[in-house]
């Protein structure tokens, strides 16, 4: 039974780990810039949106790697997003 408790108490735990590791959602638009860079001292990717919003402006982002897969430019954001 101990056992049982634990691995639901880590099962948990890394629901919540990987969930707090994602960047919150950026604002609805259409996609029109794209942008990713490597950071060799990491060796890790930051992926980046830049949507048009609806009322007007830009606002630039980062996403998680499938949603940069799954969003090209002329995409409406956050449909797109989640899509690969």
């Amino acid at each position: 039974m101990r056992k049982l408790k634990m691995l639901a108490v880590a099962a948990v735990a890394t629901g919540f780990a990987m969930t707090a590791c994602q960047p919150p959602q950026g604002p609805a638009g259409t996609v029109i810039d794209r942008d990713s860079t490597y950071w060799s001292k990491t060796h890790q990717w930051t992926y980046k949106l830049t949507v048009r919003k609806a009322g007007g402006g830009e606002d630039t982002f980062k996403v998680l790697r499938r949603d940069y897969k799954a969003c090209g430019v002329g995409e409406a954001y956050p449909a797109c997003a989640g899509k690969s």
